[in-house]
């Protein structure tokens, strides 16, 4: 491993194969044996154990989403993390860069480097960083941007809701005991990957329903049900819906009181769970890891998981699950969950994990080509090859990172 031309302090050791392998890219740039073919993105090397994070930094690379939020919020307030990140997207990408305009000549000074580091060690990311997994860095990653914003802002985002079903309950004279929603603006969230979920609980036996609780989310975590065998043998895939679905699915919770049952005794609950607000980018991490509580060993689960290059949200978002006895208007279904045509979302990168268990291996990334739409790229670190779509649907993606497609409005003519 090349000596690391700065003096680390001792809080960095934990993460000096990922810092490190950054800060040498930034340093100095892409190996000269391999130049950077045209729309090629630019490879990250691997001085250790990186490759997790190295595929996040690819997969957020080619979000043009990620790129213009982060555009953005170096525009409108300039933080080091948000700064730093955007260099590196650019980098990645071939483009032009803060640093790179600054300094013409192939390597920087240690001081940008420092910089650099310095950004991505303050929210203390890799302090505590333990497994090396790409689902895991980018959590950590995500929560240092969100601390940007202020806990009011977080606050508010999640008792909006509340605040307008109060105010509707005040102006019908009701007291709001079924649960529903009205009212409901669109809400601006911290980042792209983030948003929101809504719960309910229903008592079996008097029908009555608990209040609404929303909560963010960022990234959606999906099980794999139990094995499926086929007929003739063999296991079956399940498809990227049915995990979606099953995430979703209706579930009995017991041993509860019911504030309305005159009777003391516990009930049976049934919980509803969809989506309230759609992210612009859907991050979907496919949990492979199978523990075993008898052996206290985990294993991976290689069954294969079908996912589409178009996803459609439109199922599991619908009113008939959180609001089967009311009919919302037409206005507000637009403000609450979007346009029909704003519920697809057109798949950015995959992430696959090769190797045994989950928290060894090695990650690699399929990505688009910067200049196409239709050409896919494999990429390990700073090897990259061009590949086919065959070989990116086939694949057993451990995470997916998929944008939401906007219709562009008709020109006036």
């Amino acid at each position: 491993m090349p000596l690391f031309p700065l003096n680390l302090p001792p809080s960095l050791v934990l993460g000096a194969s990922v810092l490190t392998a950054i800060s040498m890219y930034v340093l100095f740039g892409p190996e000269t044996k391999t130049r950077r073919k045209k729309g090629h993105p630019t490879g990250l090397i691997n001085y250790g154990n990186n490759c997790f994070a190295n595929a996040i930094l690819q997969c957020l690379s080619a979000s043009s989403k990620f790129i213009t939020w982060l555009e953005n919020q170096v525009s409108s307030k300039v933080t080091p993390l948000a700064e730093n990140l955007l260099d590196l997207m650019y980098s990645i990408n071939g483009k032009d860069h803060r640093f790179m305009s600054e300094q013409p000549s192939s390597s920087m000074s240690s001081q940008t480097v420092a910089s650099v580091i310095e950004s991505l060690r303050q929210p203390q990311w890799f302090r505590t960083f333990e497994q090396q997994d790409s689902h895991e860095f980018l959590l950590y990653l995500l929560t240092s941007l969100t601390q940007c914003y202020s806990s009011e802002q977080q606050t508010n985002l999640l008792t909006s809701f509340d605040k307008e079903e109060k105010e509707d309950d005040t102006n019908r004279g009701s007291t709001g005991t079924n649960g529903t929603l009205s009212n409901i603006h669109p809400l601006v969230a911290p980042h792209p990957f983030q948003g929101l979920q809504a719960t309910q609980l229903q008592c079996t036996q008097c029908s009555h329903k608990n209040p609404i609780t929303v909560s963010l989310f960022e990234i959606l975590s999906l099980t794999i049900p139990e094995r499926r065998i086929q007929l003739f043998g063999g296991q079956k895939a399940f498809t990227l819906e049915e995990l979606i679905g099953n995430y979703l699915k209706s579930e009995m919770i017991h041993d509860l009181k019911c504030s309305k049952c005159h009777s003391l005794e516990k009930k049976p609950f049934k919980k509803v769970t969809t989506f309230t607000r759609l992210p612009e980018i859907l991050c979907i991490h496919i949990v492979r890891t199978i523990w075993s509580q008898y052996e206290a060993s985990s294993t991976k689960d290689m069954v294969h998981v079908t996912f589409p290059d178009i996803l459609s949200m439109d199922n599991f978002v619908a009113l008939s699950r959180m609001f089967p006895t009311r009919t919302k208007s037409l206005t507000t279904s637009k403000m609450m969950y979007g346009e029909l045509s704003e519920r697809r979302y057109r798949l950015s990168s995959v992430i696959v994990h090769i190797g045994g268990i989950a928290n060894a291996g090695h990650f690699i990334v399929y990505r688009r080509k910067l200049d196409s739409d239709t050409t896919w790229l494999l990429i390990s670190d700073d090897a990259i090859r061009e590949c086919s779509s065959l070989e990116v649907f086939f694949s057993n993606a451990y995470m997916l990172f998929y944008e939401r497609i906007r219709e562009q409005p008709l020109q006036q003519g």
